[in-house]
């Protein structure tokens, strides 16, 4: 009998020291903190169909209140603002297959794979401005005291986008951060393609303007298909629109929220206004 026991207690203490072991190893090893990182809200979308040039903008609002909750995302975690990527097209046909792929990387259980999908696979940049590279390009600002400004409604900043520019001043290509509904403000800078350098205008204003410059078919942000373009739509591009929000960890390990579709302008390189 004390023999037997003996056994018994030696087999308990083991199984005891395993069980521990495997606790420690289950929590203390190999585990990645996720963090909760909102997308941002569309305000107002185009879509290449968009004949008004009036309606060809995007407008969306920042959701850095509760990116930079440390409840949420506890410290060192940092959000770092929001990132605005795009991809030009000569056939609006090509973009369809690329939002319903995004659409379904929205929904894993990895918050940042549509993010890397789109810069990564379908190779979107950076958008540019004409006050040089900002990374990412509505970086954060804590909250402004109460009671807010106008731009700001308790979530985050506005921010408006025209890529091209329009007939007469209100509707020139502008880029304002903390929008507060009003278009003939001077902006915060003017859009312009990756590096900074070159406008969304195309070509279309030739030697008047050297930030304008016709796309090549090897162009980095440019996917030229073949096929020419599409129908109806002469030596018309079509632009096409992403917002994410953008954090780090201790690591310097980037994450992303899920992606936001701005939606899609289409701009006629043969005509200044459109």
């Amino acid at each position: 009998m004390k023999r037997g026991g003996g056994v018994r207690r030696k087999y308990h203490l083991y199984e005891l020291f395993s069980l521990a072991a495997c606790c420690l190893c289950f929590f203390g090893c190999g585990l990645e903190t996720i963090y909760a990182l909102d997308e941002p809200m569309l305000l107002h979308s185009s879509t290449y169909s968009t004949v008004q040039f009036e309606e060809k903008y995007f407008e969306f609002e920042t959701n850095e209140v509760k990116n930079s909750d440390p409840l949420i995302n506890p410290p060192p975690f940092k959000f770092l603002g929001t990132d605005v990527y795009y991809k030009i097209y000569n056939r609006h046909e090509s973009i369809t297959s690329v939002t319903s792929a995004l659409s379904s990387a929205n929904n894993s259980t990895d918050p940042s794979s549509a993010a890397k999908l789109l810069t990564e696979t379908y190779k979107y940049k950076q958008l540019g401005t004409s006050a040089g590279a900002r990374t990412p390009l509505i970086q954060y600002e804590p909250p402004p005291s109460y009671p807010w400004p106008p731009y700001y409604n308790g979530h985050g900043r506005c921010v408006y986008i025209r890529l091209s520019s329009y007939q007469n001043d209100d509707y020139t290509a502008k880029f304002i951060n903390n929008y507060t509904g009003d278009n003939s403000v001077t902006p915060t800078a003017v859009p312009r393609r990756e590096g900074n350098r070159y406008s969304f205008d195309f070509g279309r204003d030739g030697d008047n303007d050297k930030a304008s410059k016709t796309l090549f078919s090897t162009d980095t942000d440019y996917n030229y298909s073949s096929s020419g373009f599409s129908s109806g739509y002469d030596n018309t591009y079509f632009v096409d629109m992403y917002a994410v929000s953008v954090g780090r960890d201790e690591n310097y390990t980037e994450h992303c929220s899920k992606v936001l579709h701005l939606g899609t302008v289409a701009i006629n390189a043969s005509s200044k206004d459109n």
